[in-house]
């Protein structure tokens, strides 16, 4: 078995492509867990987010939910008009298996649920663990990623809970990694201090924090320390359990912050503010359904203060300054701009293998990327099978962005 999270070399932006295209400052999706989403609850937000602010998040479900807990939890079994209703792009596991009483999970529920998926023509692009599910692949349990056992006398067992080659074959190419980020703003440059300042919003506990770091990566001490910190990437390469690689991510907020009251402090005036004027991208964990305990019987789901910071969050959106789209396709920007390659004229952009196995027109279709310097003579812009149709907008001699017509 080839242990999990074994360093990839992975691709670098090309220094001539910026970070992101213009006219944005900043990129911010969410990535919001279904958990405890009541149908009168999720039509209120089905009302604000998407109809009446038009904010272009996507969301997330649970295939079917077990749990006796939460007995009028929205999942698509009972509720399946809700991929019509606004994007969704992300499963929150093959469904929620916990607090389900007698009832268990293995391999064959994830066969049964990537059945519903293709019946419904639903291919997520994201997976999420759940809580304590045994069939995590990355958050409190690694089962799903462990194709089979060998016990202390050389016995093999299939393991019943593996499941991330069906994951795969359900359409999905990003992983949440486990972790939570602090840090506001990923894909930025930071040094080993700026970032432990930044995590721990302290001047005194960051830079004790950046000297222990600093200390055990001189003298090879304090593995397990220095192991938490992935650095502000925004996505990385993983390698799982059972030697595949994939794509993995951090998430940013407070454990205490992921509901729909945390989101207004999250996502709040002065913190979207800030987010513009040093840059990065954010993608911001929540439970837009979920209520901090004591608001149960509030009248409305959606505090004001909530509504507040979305109604910012729009306002920036709409002067040029925070883009905002689903977490898949902030995912997919990325990966797309940093198998960009660019020798002379010839602008190319590769496979990369993991999210994409070619890219055309249809993997690009309404992206746009903003290169630095003046547009080269002669240009030509290729995916993996020829040329590929753009229009180029010049930002004087000091830029141009190549715009890719939506499909």
């Amino acid at each position: 078995m080839i242990a999990g999270n074994t360093p990839v070399k992975q691709r670098v932006r090309d220094g001539r492509v910026q970070a992101l295209p213009h006219p944005w400052s900043a990129w911010l999706t969410l990535s919001s867990d279904p958990d405890n989403t009541r149908h009168a609850d999720w039509k209120e937000l089905d009302r604000l987010i998407w109809q009446e602010l038009g904010l272009p998040f996507s969301d997330s479900v649970f295939i079917r939910s077990y749990n006796i807990q939460l007995p009028d939890q929205v999942d698509l079994h009972g509720h399946p008009e809700v991929l019509g209703s606004h994007p969704h792009d992300t499963i929150h596991t093959w469904g929620d298996f916990m607090f389900a009483g007698t009832r268990g999970f293995d391999r064959s529920d994830a066969e049964a649920h990537l059945r519903t998926l293709e019946q419904m023509n639903f291919r997520p692009r994201v997976w999420v663990d759940h809580s304590m599910f045994i069939g995590n692949l990355l958050h409190n349990h690694k089962f799903g990623g462990i194709p089979e056992f060998k016990d202390a006398s050389g016995y093999t067992y299939a393991n019943q809970y593996y499941t991330l080659d069906l994951i795969r074959k359900a359409g999905v190419r990003y992983f949440w990694d486990g972790t939570i980020t602090s840090v506001l703003g990923q894909d930025r440059e930071l040094s080993l201090r700026q970032y432990h300042l930044e995590r721990t919003g302290s001047g005194r506990r960051g830079t004790l924090d950046w000297m222990k770091h600093k200390v055990g990566d001189t003298f090879g001490l304090g593995k397990a320390f220095r192991d938490q910190f992935q650095g502000n990437q925004a996505y990385r390469v993983h390698r799982f359990l059972d030697g595949s690689l994939g794509y993995v991510f951090p998430r940013y907020g407070r454990w205490e912050l992921a509901d729909i009251q945390g989101l207004g402090v999250l996502l709040a005036p002065a913190m979207m503010d800030r987010l513009v004027a040093q840059g990065g991208i954010c993608m911001a964990y929540t439970h837009l359904g979920k209520r901090k305990a004591g608001h149960e019987n509030d009248a409305e789901h959606v505090p004001a203060s909530t509504r507040k910071s979305l109604e910012h969050v729009a306002s920036l959106h709409r002067d040029g300054k925070l883009m905002l789209s689903s977490l898949g396709r902030l995912l997919d920007y990325l990966v797309l701009r940093d198998h960009l390659t660019i020798q002379g004229a010839a602008f190319t952009f590769t496979a990369d293998g993991l999210a994409f196995d070619t890219v055309g027109p249809h993997e690009l279709a309404g992206h746009s990327f903003t290169i630095k310097g003046a547009v080269p003579q002669g240009i030509t812009v290729h995916g993996t099978k020829g040329a590929v149709p753009h229009s180029i907008l010049r930002h004087g001699d000091h830029a141009f962005t190549l715009q890719f017509p939506e499909a």
